[in-house]
């Protein structure tokens, strides 16, 4: 007996000490040359995961001087890599699964989390077609299971495209961890996706079926509240019936060639920490506002340094206070210390050059936290990279201004 509960202990001690620290993340995929033809061919991997900041400590100088994320205690972060799971032995030849110990680019000491961002060049075959993932175990305690294991996976097509006869883009999309929800109040969650080939994107539960496991131990709907809807325009509707409990997230995103095509071109992951809570004593949350807007999305050349700031509004009077902007955001985007310009109006400077590495979509997010630990709503933004400039991102229209004389 005393055996027995010892070993209990053990087993629930390795859940805390091995899953506490991961709060979620996603992976995409593009051809390193867009215009890329033959085979093999260059794929750049990029993935982002988030962490707690207390078990991850990375430091603003980490973030500068784009250094790995430290271990901690964490070993298993030295050797752990984004294998393929999926069709291995003929679809995909020529991966050598990269590592997936990610690059520091945000920190959050207030609100606890750190992320970080690594990119990879794989050389594929022309029709390749498999699925790679990182697995482990085990997220924190949710209220579904106690020691679930993650799978976050991705699933590359290297074919030509019918209408242009180019490598696929696979979309890019990315989520901040954990969101917190209000008990009893039916909330959306939008995943803000960007497509660089203007492909048709849509959105679906993860699942373990048809032999690719890419949610692990949290594959809805099971392992979230009665009633979660995921809608294939990246909206989902979430309730949480009791305060204190948390729930993992797994959603897929994929692209499509046309509006009513059903066969996608790829699919990539999001998964995130979603945490039931009270209403704050002043239930007007805080807002950030600002440019670039919700949304939007900027194109930008590499090279081309782009300044702005972000501003968080707090509503609820002198008595409570915003305690941070925290970000979500990747290589070389550079966040200034949160300055306070009076009782309602705090910000941060951002400054960013894209380096060629980073061509096609970057996905940035933000969220203002204030003093009575209120939440608000998940604000996010894009860009499009591309070498020589381009007038719009994909999909948008470009705008030109005419000047008329009048003599």
């Amino acid at each position: 007996m005393a055996f027995a509960l010892i070993s209990l202990l053990l087993f629930i001690s390795l859940i805390i000490v091995h899953g506490s620290h991961f709060l979620g993340g996603t992976s995409s995929w593009h051809p390193w040359n867009e215009s890329a033809t033959g085979s093999p061919v260059a794929i750049v991997i990029t993935q982002t995961y988030s962490w707690t900041y207390s078990l991850i400590t990375c430091t603003t100088a980490d973030i500068a001087t784009n250094q790995l994320i430290p271990i901690g205690g964490y070993t298993h972060l030295l050797t752990d890599t984004l294998d393929c799971i999926s069709n291995c032995n003929t679809g995909a030849t020529g991966y050598v699964p990269p590592d997936v110990r990610p690059r520091c680019t945000d920190i959050s000491a207030p609100i606890g989390t750190t992320v970080g961002q690594r990119s990879d060049i794989v050389y594929l075959s022309a029709g390749d077609d498999f699925t790679a993932a990182f697995q482990k175990s085990a997220w924190r305690p949710l209220e579904t299971s106690s020691g679930a294991s993650w799978s976050i996976a991705t699933h590359i097509k290297v074919n030509t495209r019918s209408d242009n006869g180019l490598y696929n883009n696979a979309p890019v999309a990315t989520m901040m961890s954990p969101i917190e929800i209000p008990v009893n109040r039916p909330t959306a969650i939008t995943i803000p996706v960007g497509d660089a080939d203007g492909d048709t994107t849509r959105c679906r539960w993860s699942t373990s079926s048809y032999g690719i496991d890419e949610c692990g131990g949290v594959c809805p709907p099971s392992s979230l509240p009665p009633n979660a809807i995921i809608y294939s325009n990246c909206t989902m509707i979430i309730t949480g019936q009791t305060v204190g409990d948390w729930f993992a997230v797994a959603i897929m995103i994929e692209d499509f060639i046309t509006p009513t095509s059903t066969t996608p071109l790829s699919g990539v992951p999001v998964q995130f920490l979603v945490h039931v809570v009270n209403p704050a004593s002043c239930t007007t949350e805080p807002v950030i506002v600002g440019i670039p807007f919700e949304d939007s999305c900027i194109p930008v050349t590499v090279g081309q340094t782009f300044n702005s700031m972000l501003i968080a509004i707090n509503y609820c009077g002198a008595t409570v206070t915003i305690d941070d902007i925290s970000t979500l955001s990747f290589a070389g985007m550079i966040k200034g210390d949160l300055i306070k310009l009076n009782t309602t109006t705090y910000y941060k400077t951002l400054s960013w050059t894209p380096t060629s590495s980073q061509l096609g979509y970057q996905v940035m997010c933000a969220m203002a936290f204030d003093s009575q630990n209120a939440q608000s709503a998940q604000y996010c933004f894009k860009f499009y990279v591309s070498q020589n400039g381009v007038c719009a991102c994909p999909g948008d229209i470009c705008t030109t201004t005419t000047t008329t004389l009048v003599e």
